[in-house]
């Protein structure tokens, strides 16, 4: 038994304990605010066009002149001005590489910027990997971490609020309508085989999952990946193209690095930045199919020999 000293010795380090704990998330919670208050982020509205000059977009593609600007110098530009910081992509051990690369790919084609990859104790080796996502990750901008908490400090010493993709009773469903994105969000997605780890479970503020409606239990790691944003996308529109403005212009730097090859033409473009499509996908005369010739003609020969046997 202990004595009544003890015993309130044991209470005041526990309530020590706990109010300890609660003032270091208060404390949290409010350098997150800070940094989001000091670190604001925005669209970028000064590159916009009418109406009228997007309905021609498909059609001048392919018509402009070799003095317009090129482009993949407007494609640039208009997939920069859709970019997002706001929501950041944690994946955490995936240990597939074929996985990890087409998630990579996929947050890039939704217009994600930055992806965060808590590595893995291994990597399961796939032969095609490299072939995945080699395009799309030079467009992205990619942070690996060693464990979840390193992970974990990074995201709330900018801000971020996280939350945990879970298939647990306690989940919330993203399209319940009872959740509000905040200024600055990371959605954690997890392992195959496990799912999120209990430690970005507990540092999560809410736990989310999308309903299924079949027998499997669960999606692949890279559509389930897609799914989540587009219904993030979906809940708050208005977070596609915010950015802050010092990344947006070093971004354009960046990019428009790997495509102008003149230094003085990258200058003028970066001062003056060209006017974005309204609709990125190129004109129906200039959408070949992208295989090889050979290949091409294999696949005729073999669809006709199809038909003939039919």
């Amino acid at each position: 038994m202990l004595s009544g000293r003890e015993a309130a010795l044991v209470a005041g380090t526990l309530v020590a304990a706990y109010a300890f704990h609660q003032s270091s998330l208060l404390y949290a919670q409010w350098r997150r605010c800070a940094y989001r208050r000091s670190h604001p982020m925005v669209k970028d509205k000064d590159h916009s066009v009418t109406a009228e000059e997007g309905a021609l977009d498909a059609v001048s593609d392919s018509k402009e002149d070799e003095s317009a600007v090129p482009r993949r110098i407007r494609k640039a530009e208009t997939v920069l001005q859709q970019r997002t910081s706001r929501i950041v992509l944690i994946l955490e051990a995936s240990c597939d590489i074929f996985n990890q690369q087409a998630v990579l790919r996929t947050a890039e084609c939704l217009g994600v910027q930055h992806v965060w990859i808590v590595e893995p104790a291994f990597y399961k080796k796939v032969k095609s990997d490299r072939r995945i996502a080699r395009q799309s990750t030079q467009w992205i901008s990619v942070r690996r971490f060693k464990t979840s908490e390193a992970c974990l400090v990074a995201l709330f010493a900018q801000g971020y609020e996280v939350w945990a993709t879970d298939l647990s009773q306690r989940s919330i469903s993203l399209q319940s309508g009872t959740l509000s994105v905040p200024d600055r969000l990371a959605i954690v997605m997890g392992r195959e085989t496990d799912g999120v780890s209990e430690t970005m479970l507990q540092a999560a503020t809410h736990r989310v999952y999308l309903p299924i409606y079949g027998f499997t239990d669960s999606l692949n790691l890279n559509v389930a990946t897609g799914l989540v944003i587009f219904q993030i996308f979906s809940m708050c529109p208005e977070a596609r193209g915010q950015m802050e403005a010092d990344e947006r212009k070093s971004l354009r730097k960046e990019w428009y690095q790997k495509l102008v090859p003149s230094q003085d033409v990258l200058d003028r473009y970066i001062q003056s930045p060209p006017s974005v499509f309204q609709d990125l996908r190129r004109a129906d005369d200039h959408r070949n199919p992208w295989i090889g010739a050979r290949l091409l003609g294999r696949i005729h020969r073999k669809e006709e020999e199809n038909r003939s046997d039919f």
